[in-house]
């Protein structure tokens, strides 16, 4: 019987996680049984109904996906609420879109949800800086794990993109404070949105190529910081840690880090720097750890266990560096 395996809140709260994630696994016959009406209601209120979601709407095409596999698995036991053919209907004509909001589960928990507004296209605009990508994931997953840390220190964030692993850090680590870096202009602007959405109640201070959002607690800022040009970069700016997620892809970028990398050591020579890395290619990965030795720049490779706080592709070929002068 269903009430030996579920109950009705776990029930809702297994397919309202399901359609965060953006996935519709195949459930038990009993368990499709029991998505009666007044359940499926009660999923639609905390999902497409909720305030959450109707301002920041997701993915269409992950929508569109997980309402067609919802309606295939219910039609044969159960009367399919109409709101759920209603909003498939309403999302059917648009094209896929370049930008949507996901809501990401943190510890899996519907109370602990950062919401990040990106791309799935690999590459947008010209940059590949606005989606999260999956060392972005294993990076906070592990900072989670390690909140030590992270207490009470300065964090910097390099390439930080649309913000995951720094907004990660910045909620759930008891930091002083998190300044995020990028380039990119348009990856700036969607960075700054991503504060906005999950720090409400901050007074913002607005720079000429920085943004800081402060509130009693901590202090989130975004900065431009171009890597070929160190020397225009705030006196002020000296931190305890330095992160940073998929920035290791391209040979022409290995001396202007190295040379941030430097840049900071001398400012504080106890600088951690911590950097997770996907490799794509081998040869490229190589070069970094090869341009790092000639710069005497030590480094150590850390164990990634498994996904702890946040889900990654543990199948990945990947390397996760501690990076230090001495």
């Amino acid at each position: 019987m269903i009430e030996d395996n579920y109950t009705d809140d776990t029930i809702v709260e297994t397919l309202v996680k399901s359609f965060f994630k953006g996935s519709l696994p195949g459930f038990p016959e009993d368990f499709i049984k029991a998505m009666s009406w007044d359940k499926q209601e009660r999923f639609l209120k905390q999902t497409i109904h909720s305030p959450l979601f109707k301002k920041y709407p997701g993915s269409l095409k992950l929508s569109r996906l997980f309402f067609k596999k919802l309606i295939e698995f219910l039609e044969p036991y159960q009367e399919v609420h109409d709101d759920i053919y209603k909003y498939l209907c309403s999302i059917m004509e648009n094209d896929a879109d370049k930008f949507s909001y996901r809501h990401y589960l943190i510890d899996n928990s519907l109370n602990s949800i950062l919401t990040i507004k990106e791309t799935k296209n690999m590459v947008l605009n010209g940059t590949t800086g606005l989606r999260t990508w999956e060392a972005a994931f294993m990076l906070s997953d592990w900072a989670l794990s390690n909140k030590e840390v992270f207490a009470n220190k300065s964090i910097l964030e390099l390439g930080a993109g649309v913000g995951f692993t720094g907004l990660t850090i910045a909620k759930h680590c008891n930091v002083k404070s998190v300044v995020m870096t990028d380039f990119h202009e348009e990856v700036l602007e969607t960075l700054n949105s991503n504060v906005k959405i999950n720090f409400l109640s901050s007074e913002v201070e607005q720079n000429i190529d920085s943004t800081f959002y402060k509130n009693d607690e901590k202090c989130i800022g975004v900065m431009k910081l171009d890597w070929n040009d160190t020397k225009n970069l705030p006196q002020n700016l000296s931190p305890d840690i330095i992160i940073g997620a998929d920035i290791v892809y391209d040979p022409s970028i290995f001396q202007p880090l190295t040379t941030v990398f430097q840049h900071f050591h001398k400012k504080n020579k106890d600088v951690e720097i911590y950097i997770a890395s996907v490799i794509r290619n081998a040869a490229t990965f190589d070069g970094f750890l090869r341009n790092l030795e000639i710069s005497n720049i030590n480094h150590i490779e850390l164990p990634l266990k498994q996904s702890e706080h946040i889900q990654w592709d543990e199948n990945l070929v990947r390397c996760f560096l501690k990076i230090n002068k001495d």
